[in-house]
């Protein structure tokens, strides 16, 4: 079945679609230089000793660990307000919801608790506030990350028993090590490859107004430039309007020249894997190719549902409801009320006729490639015997 959709995807030229497309030569891109890492980069293996690592979950401070709650506002006057609030008589969780901004609200709990976090997971500003600041206070200044301007107050502090982490922090340890070891390989690099950096449009994009998504000038400059390759500004501002950038007069200099250079370095590192023929290599196009038929495969799902699958109505729900009345009684005896259910009949329903629909093309595809599908029943037999394929004499089909 899988193989049909995939077929079909392909015969209509689905994975021609510019989304698809960018899609595919994106983890073409990602896994080529997934591949120069594992192969130039990095070491096959990594072996520390006692005396490293317990020196490593020191220096890296993560030996001890922080109960924090925080309000992430977007300027500095409005955490400079929300300060002025707390310090009346506010409550911490009252300004949450109204000051901190919406992703953060999102990925911390209510009230703006964090939770425990190690000091050497914290962002680099708030390591020295939250090691040195005395339980119970609140935090005088606000304090910038690239998230925002936070407001925090620290609930308690405690010390991390290393016997009980040393798992954890001997995979810390070797992700520190490659990381170490990939940025050493992509400095060498880009000093082979000759990156330069032109402090001039640097500065001429930090003037940009923060409303202006797009390099206006007549005249296109040079950003970054290396051997066969560039990111000018031009370049620089469509990446920030498709948002795989920050916006150059909203970040800090230090975050925003870290972007850029590692904009070209990805760059850089793409044509060395290519130079290499990593592109070309066996892993490389196993995934590449597996990404490819998934999305050929979704695309085909999404297409055939929205042309066979109409609106679910409330009256189907309630009808399916009444038909199985029988299902939503609750341990009291009573029966639960259909517009307590009635999102989830809805949902149900939904994925049933999805379902259905996707029936309805795989048995169309079987019929249509009727001729091409063979099965070999003495091959399956062999296959599923014993269960080890790998016992098959030579390849059949």
């Amino acid at each position: 079945a899988r193989e049909l959709l995939i077929m079909e995807g392909a015969r209509r030229g689905y994975d021609r679609e510019l989304a698809i497309a960018e899609a595919i030569d994106a983890t073409r891109r990602k896994e080529t230089i997934r591949k120069l890492y594992e192969q130039e980069a990095v070491r096959p293996e990594y072996v520390f000793s006692e005396r490293e690592l317990r020196s490593f979950f020191v220096e890296k401070n993560f030996d001890t660990e922080v109960y924090s709650q925080h309000i992430v506002c977007k300027s500095e006057k409005e955490a400079r307000e929300v300060i002025d609030k707390l310090k009346g008589g506010a409550s911490f969780a009252s300004l949450v919801h109204e000051h901190s901004v919406p992703n953060i609200q999102q990925r911390f709990g209510p009230g703006g608790w964090v939770g425990w976090f190690k000091i050497g997971d914290l962002f680099e500003n708030l390591k020295a506030p939250l090691s040195t600041m005395d339980p119970g206070s609140l935090y005088p200044e606000p304090v910038r990350t690239h998230v925002g301007f936070h407001v925090f107050r620290l609930k308690e502090r405690r010390p991390v028993d290393f016997a009980a982490s040393r798992e954890w922090v001997e995979s810390q340890a070797l992700l520190h090590a490659r990381a170490a070891d990939m940025e050493r390989y992509v400095g060498n690099l880009r000093q082979r490859y000759g990156l330069d950096f032109d402090f001039e449009v640097f500065a001429a994009l930090r003037k940009l107004d923060p409303d202006v998504s797009v390099w206006s000038e007549m005249e296109d400059r040079e950003l970054l430039s290396w051997r066969d390759g560039q990111v000018s500004a031009r370049d620089y501002m469509a990446e920030v309007e498709r948002g795989g950038a920050p916006h150059p007069a909203r970040a800090d200099s230090a975050l925003l020249y870290k972007t850029m250079d590692n904009l070209a370095g990805k760059q850089i590192m793409a044509t060395e894997a290519r130079a290499l023929g990593l592109d070309r290599d066996p892993q490389v196009i196993a995934v590449v190719d597996k990404e490819r038929s998934s999305l050929m495969v979704k695309r085909l799902f999404e297409v055939e549902v929205r042309r066979r699958v109409g609106a679910v109505t409330e009256a189907e729900a309630r009808a399916f409801y009444e038909e199985n009345i029988d299902e939503f009684i609750r341990e009291d005896g009573k029966v639960s009320e259909f517009e307590f259910l009635k999102e989830s009949i809805l949902g149900a329903l939904r994925e049933k006729a999805k379902a259905g629909a996707m029936d309805e093309v795989l048995a169309e595809l079987k019929e249509q490639y009727d001729d091409q599908i063979e099965i070999w029943p003495a091959a399956l037999d062999r296959s599923f015997a014993d269960g080890d394929w790998g016992l098959l004499p030579e390849d059949t089909p």
